[in-house]
């Protein structure tokens, strides 16, 4: 059965130094002349504020798909307010562990977008002070995954019509799958495409169930259902029902683009895919709003 659409929709090896730096003001408080009072004026000093600043980071390169564990050396991270936060670019750190006031580690989250580069590290204290000074840390690809990732976040909207064409109102699978090729995967006589020249596919390159059964024919994959988000990581691939009541199987497919721990204990999946074109679909709104009912599982990809 063809996959099912929905309409078109556009949707970081150093060390960190932080130095406190101390700004001392002087305020004189005479009334009249010292005559008049009878002696000197008097003078108080403005307590010092404390400052937060990043300087260098350890490593300071790291893979596009993030999960590296970067130490962040400085000051001003144990202090009178806690480290609140910490941020690579626009993106959330996670698990960050205060382990001094001169450094702290973190994993590095996924570059936003999945774009090489350098991108700032900022700390925010509970407070809201923000670190004045940053090291950058340096995205590039580095994993089979990344390099899956990149292609999905250069293709999703752009297709790449001179190599694998476009299977017009249902191209989901086709572009999950050219993803896969980037990640690795080989063709087979199970599982290949050459729609644009010769316009030959295998219906699991292209059709719901067909690549379902696939995907769980393969030693390197491993199925969850919707509630082991736990498991789940980006680059898995999601496999989406909107009827589960009809008992036709799958209707439509996407790849993992996020996966956000929130702060309800509650894990939200994002998805990057074609046909309706996206990024970071959100799994839930996915199949509560857009179609009610609908559920999915999904494939662990070794």
């Amino acid at each position: 059965m063809p996959l099912r659409t929905s309409p078109r929709l556009t949707l970081f090896a150093g060390t960190i130094t932080v130095a406190a730096l101390a700004l001392t003001g002087c305020a004189s408080s005479a009334s009249g002349s010292a005559a008049d009072a009878g002696g000197s004026g008097s003078v108080s000093e403005a307590a010092a504020a404390p400052t937060v600043e990043v300087a260098a980071l350890e490593p300071a390169v790291g893979a596009l798909a993030g999960g590296t564990t970067v130490t962040v050396a400085g000051t001003g991270f144990d202090g009178a307010t806690a480290v609140a936060s910490v941020a690579f670019g626009t993106e959330p750190a996670q698990a960050v562990d205060v382990r001094s006031d001169g450094e702290l580690t973190v994993v590095a989250p996924a570059s936003f977008d999945f774009a090489e580069g350098a991108v700032p590290v900022t700390v925010t204290l509970e407070d809201g002070t923000v670190s004045e000074a940053s090291a950058d840390y340096t995205y590039e690809v580095q994993t089979p995954v990344d390099s899956q990732m990149a292609y999905a976040f250069t293709h999703w909207q752009d297709y790449n019509l001179a190599e694998w064409g476009v299977f017009e109102d249902n191209d989901c699978g086709n572009f999950v799958n050219q993803a896969m090729l980037q990640r690795g995967w080989e063709q087979s006589p199970e599982w290949y495409s050459d729609y644009a020249t010769t316009g030959d596919y295998s219906f699991s390159w292209i059709r719901g169930n067909p690549m379902d059964e696939y995907y769980a024919s393969r030693p390197d994959t491993t199925r969850y259902e919707f509630t082991d988000r736990s498991q789940l990581k980006i680059g898995d691939v999601v496999m989406l029902d909107w009827d589960p009541q009809n008992d036709n199987g799958v209707d439509h497919t996407q790849i993992i683009s996020k996966v956000t721990q929130n702060a309800d204990g509650t894990i939200s999946i994002a998805m990057v895919g074609h046909t309706l074109d996206s990024t970071y679909r959100d799994l839930d709104n996915a199949v509560t709003v857009e179609k009610p009912g609908g559920t999915a599982h999904f494939y662990g990809i070794a």
